[in-house]
Order: C-alpha cells, then structure tokens, then sequence
C-alpha cells in the first residue's frame, strides 16, 4: 500500500500536498486503502472514501505505534552545494539517521542567509525519504548551525567523530571497536565541507572531544563519506532483532 504523511492526525483529510500526489499521480479512488504515518511512530490504514476539493479523504481501519529506532545515529553534514545535499538527505533518511545536524564551516559553500531558506526542502526530501523506506520516524533535522552550537548541541553523544583526511588518523574500524560502548549509546560523525575543514575547525573539534577519525584508504566525496558513516553505524548497530523494519501491533478502530 502507498505511504502518505499525515501530520495532523484530528483531521479525516490529506494535506495538499500528499492529495495531489495521491489523486493526480497515484489515482487513488473510493475503496483503495493506504498508509499514513505522522513521522513521530504512529501509522494508521485507512480506506479512501472520496475527495472534498483538492483533498483526499478517508476512514481509519487500523492503527499502530511503532517504538522509536533503538539506535542514535547522527551525521552532522557541512553545508555541500544543492544537488550533493538533496542527495546526502534523502539517502541518510534510507540509511535510518535518526538526527541531523547542517554545519556551516569556513569552506561552505552557500552563504549563511541562502542555507537558512533550504530547512523547508531538506524537511520535504526527508519526508518522501520515510515514505519510500517504510520509516515510521522522521530524524530530527536541526537548522543550520556553526560548530561552536553543535559542539555544544551534540554533548549527548558518547561519540563523536570527524572525518580526517590526515596521517595519522585511526581508521573508523578499530576506532569503533574501541569505543563500540559509547557508540551503543550513541554515535555522531561530522563531514567536513568539499574544502574541507580547516586547521583551527579540526582543533577547535578535538579541544571539544571529537575525535578524528580516516573513513577510507581513497578520498571521498564529502557526501559520499557521510553516508558513509550512516551505512556503517547502520550495520554495527541494528542487532538481528532490531535490523528489521520498524514494527508495531495493527489494532483495528471501533
């Protein structure tokens, strides 16, 4: 069945959006049934009984709560240009990021007034991210922030890391192994801008307990090395029980 996000649960009726979507492209008609999800682990089935002007309407059949990913994963991601950090969103939402920090650094390219207008897309790729990858939690998604607010806004994680293209840095491997305690509890990697991060961002980074970290023998793309990082704490963190789909009990409405 077709996912659909439905934020305002008090309402029998899609958002604009989602009905254009579900009328004009997916045709849905009177009797087909769907999934709508509100991004913070409540999901409901429901029939389509019809339209009331540009919006599809329905009826709850079913509904379910599905706990929250039982990791914390966090990338915090120096501004890219458009199309790199379209594609870092949407693929850190596949990959199960349940956090996300845009950093501006010295290097970002996209100056600070332009990034601060771009939340209200990152929110939409995120959105049809969950939707296609069956994720009934949306990541938090922080506005734009300098590292001096993320060293502060991410003092939760045990572990923090930042990717380093110096000798010397450990390889993320041995790195994790070592501290695979604190990563359990939560885990943050920064990627630098395509400029990189300079000399005084790296030490400013590792005076703040960040530690750096080599992600692979060859030079990624920033955005590639970001993803990454979410595909490998991904790998080490989802356990056989909790590496399945987000799951809960459907309850049938009276």
């Amino acid at each position: 069945m077709e996912r659909y996000y439905w934020p305002k649960p008090e309402e029998d009726l899609l958002g604009i959006r989602e009905s254009d979507h579900a009328l004009r492209v997916m045709r849905h008609r009177e009797g087909d049934r769907i999934v709508l999800f509100d991004g913070v682990g409540r999901e409901w089935i429901a029939e389509v009984t019809g339209r009331r002007g540009r919006q599809l309407a329905f009826r709850r059949i079913a509904e379910r709560r599905v706990a929250p990913p039982p990791w914390r994963i966090a990338i915090a991601q120096a501004i890219l240009k458009a199309k790199a950090m379209d594609l870092f969103f949407q693929k850190a939402i596949e990959l199960g990021v349940t956090e996300i920090f845009p950093v501006l650094c010295a290097r970002s390219i996209e100056p600070e007034e332009r990034v601060g207008q771009k939340q209200a897309r990152w929110t939409e790729i995120a959105i049809a991210a969950a939707k296609q990858s069956g994720r009934a939690w949306l990541p938090t998604i922080h506005a734009p922030i300098g590292l001096g607010a993320l060293g502060r806004e991410s003092s939760s994680y045990p572990l923090r890391l930042f990717g380093s293209l110096y000798e010397g840095a450990p390889p993320l491997r041995s790195l994790f192994a070592a501290h695979r305690k604190e990563a359990e509890r939560g885990v943050l990697s920064l990627i630098g801008p395509e400029g990189d991060l300079t000399p005084a961002e790296r030490t400013y980074l590792e005076d703040a307990g960040f530690l750096p970290v080599s992600l692979s023998p060859t030079v990624l793309r920033a955005e590639t090395a970001a993803l990454f990082c979410a595909a490998a704490f991904l790998y080490e963190l989802a356990d056989e029980g909790s590496g399945r789909r987000e799951e809960g009990v459907w309850q049938k409405r009276l």
